[in-house]
């Protein structure tokens, strides 16, 4: 019964193996998302700073519009004007509609520019992840293809496990799953041609080596606790 309990331990430790190597992700793979995610968050501020720049465009370009429309108003009233009083005063409105028009254009030229400057930087970066996505497309379907092979594996070896479990009590079974958690793996170890544990390598006394080759019931390590068994049993 201990020959069959190490044997679901074989498979047990080879479990814990596959565990660890999914929970791996290659490192190509991490930096690729990386990467990725770096560029969507830059993207993302970089739009964000865009829409802000249009939105002060789009503010003063309704400002120019009304400008426009009241100097053209002015200039209008002022030809209309019955004396030469009003229509001075209507003159004195268009130069002074004409100048904050002059300001508000010098004052919106910077601001189109670096709108232009930064819908070149928005273009670059959708550019980069244009080109990104399909090599992170790849990577990730490899990684898919990965874990769906380690998780037949898996699978197949806990079916395996799962029979020859039946061949072991559910005591000696419990005791062995108890002792492989506490000892982070090895639940049942041999004792060694020296008489030492598999497991600590402490020298057993005498009497215990004897009763494990003996198969004389089940056995634990006086120091370290775990089942021992003996190929010669």
């Amino acid at each position: 019964m201990l020959q069959t309990l190490s044997e679901v331990q074989a498979l047990d430790l080879e479990l814990d193996a596959l565990a660890t190597e999914r929970a791996q992700t290659p490192p190509a793979l991490v930096d690729m998302r990386a990467r990725h995610d770096a560029l969507e968050a830059e993207l993302g501020r970089r739009k964000a700073d865009l829409n802000g720049l249009r939105k002060r465009i789009n503010e003063s370009e309704i400002e120019l519009g009304s400008l426009q429309e009241r100097r053209k108003s002015a200039a209008e009233s002022a030809l209309r004007a019955s004396t030469s009083k009003e229509a001075s005063q209507f003159q004195n409105q268009e130069l002074q509609f004409a100048t904050r028009l002059q300001e508000l254009e010098e004052d919106t030229m910077p601001l189109l520019e670096e709108q232009e400057a930064r819908q070149a930087g928005v273009a670059e970066l959708e550019e980069q992840l244009t080109t990104l996505r399909p090599e992170l497309e790849a990577l990730e379907a490899d990684e898919r293809a990965r874990v769906e092979s380690l998780d037949e594996r898996v699978e197949s070896l806990g079916v395996e496990r799962s029979r020859l479990a039946q061949g072991v009590s559910a005591n000696l079974l419990k005791q062995y799953e108890q002792v492989r958690k506490a000892r982070r793996g090895l639940g049942v170890v041999p004792v060694t041609e020296a008489g030492t544990c598999g497991g600590c390598n402490v020298r057993l006394p005498i009497f215990v080596v004897q009763k494990v080759r003996k198969g004389q019931g089940v056995t634990r390590c006086p120091s370290c606790g775990r089942l021992l068994w003996s190929t010669n049993a």
